[in-house]
Parts: structure tokens; C-alpha cells; sequence
């Protein structure tokens, strides 16, 4: 696959879309296939391509990422469990609200979530995306996580961050694009990003945050808290 050399332009502009690099042969075949992740089965309705505009809704997404990894039960099929019991009013909202405080402190949930992001710098690779607004997405696009009818604070706390998310709209954010429903991305619009001759995710988050003009601190605070953990800042 060719490769997209990362430039201070890409801080704020175009698209990107991160896999395991075991995934990179058969995307060379068959491009990205639009799916629904295991632990969105029942979060999103149909089938889509998710990615982000620029390296600045990268890190963005990347706190996300390892804070709802921290709100992942320990028992396998839970979340999605979860996911739709949260909706209904019947349910004891005490139960809920316990369940997000226990995994706020504890010390497991963190760990585990770190590990977890730890191998995902190690395995994944990021992926230029040349596609096109109105052909193959739309900024306006519905999020279906939002439009669920979860309480806002429920969205909060699954990584719709108020520093980053428009929660009084029910379309998507720039750090969680999607194409179109069952759309895909043909192999020959992808690229893999490198920096300085390199494709490790490790150092494309070193080159995203050395550039960022995020307040890193406040927008990612989950972020910031496991680069300090990890002493990689």
C-alpha cells in the first residue's frame, strides 16, 4: 500500500481511519467494508466506515476511546447488554449510576483500559482516507448513539465529552465520522500514514501531540491522564 506522509496540514484537515495491520491485506483486496463493531451491535443500526477530519480529532477520539474502555464490564456481553437497558426509564437509574461510579475508581477497569490502548499503539496503523463530502459522506450526517435517547449524562459518561461533543444535536462529530450507510472505501482511495519513514501509531500520536493546539489537559483529560501513566509526557 502506498504511503501518506503526515504534514502539519493533516493537524486539522482530511481523513483518517486507524486498523490492525493483520487487516491491511485483505483491505488492499477489498478496501474498508462498511460494519457494526461487536461492542456496537446494539448502538448503531446499519453498517458504516467511521473516521476522523484531522490528527487534532484523532486524540480527541483516542480519549474517547480509553474512556469507554474503562466503563467496559468484566463480564463478557454486558455492554451491549447495557447499552440497552440505559434507555429504558423503568430500570433503576440508582443501578446505573453505581455501576459508573465503581468503574471511576476502580483500579482494574483502568488497568485494563490502558493495556488495551497500549496494544492498540503496538498493532494498529493509521489509514489515509481520500474520500469526498456529498459522495461518500455528509457532515450532517446522524449520529445513532445520539439519536437513541440516551440521558446526556449517560452519553457523558460513554465519552461524549461536553469539551468535544454537541449533544443538543443529533449529528455526528468530527471526531466520530461515518459514511454513508453500507458504504465502503475502495482500496485504491487509502493510503498508510507515516512519519519520518514510519507507520507506528507510537509515533504518529507523539507527532499529533508535539503539534496539537489542543489543550490536551482539559479536552483529553482521560488521554492526558494515561500518557502521564506512561510517562510519555
Amino acid at each position: 500500500m502506498e504511503q501518506y506522509n503526515l504534514t502539519l496540514k493533516d493537524m486539522h484537515s482530511n481523513y483518517f481511519h486507524f486498523t490492525k495491520k493483520s487487516n491491511l491485506k485483505s483491505i488492499v483486496e477489498k478496501g474498508l467494508v462498511p460494519k457494526i463493531s461487536f461492542h456496537a451491535q446494539s448502538l448503531e443500526n446499519t453498517k458504516k466506515v467511521f473516521f476522523v477530519e484531522g490528527l487534532d480529532n484523532l486524540l480527541i477520539l483516542f480519549d474517547c476511546w480509553i474512556n469507554v474502555c474503562k466503563k467496559y464490564p468484566l463480564i463478557p456481553g454486558m455492554f451491549n447488554l447495557g447499552t440497552k437497558i440505559m434507555k429504558y426509564n423503568w430500570f433503576p437509574q440508582k443501578i446505573i449510576n453505581g455501576y459508573f461510579k465503581y468503574t471511576e475508581y476502580n483500579k482494574i477497569h483502568k488497568l485494563i483500559a490502558y493495556k488495551y490502548f497500549d496494544r492498540f499503539l503496538k498493532k494498529y496503523v493509521l489509514l489515509n482516507l481520500e474520500i469526498k463530502e456529498k459522495m461518500d459522506f455528509d457532515f450532517n450526517d446522524i449520529d445513532q448513539i445520539k439519536a437513541k435517547g440516551y440521558k446526556k449524562e449517560y452519553l457523558i459518561q460513554g465519552g461524549y465529552s461536553l469539551e468535544y461533543s454537541d449533544l443538543k444535536s443529533i449529528k455526528m462529530d468530527k471526531w466520530n465520522l461515518h459514511t454513508f450507510s453500507n458504504h465502503g472505501v475502495d482500496a485504491s482511495k487509502l493510503k498508510i500514514c507515516s512519519i519520518n519513514n514510519s507507520i507506528k501509531m507510537m509515533d504518529i500520536l507523539n507527532f499529533a501531540l508535539k503539534n496539537s493546539n489542543l489543550n490536551i489537559k482539559k479536552v483529553c483529560p482521560i488521554l492526558w491522564q494515561y500518557l502521564r501513566n506512561r510517562k510519555l509526557i
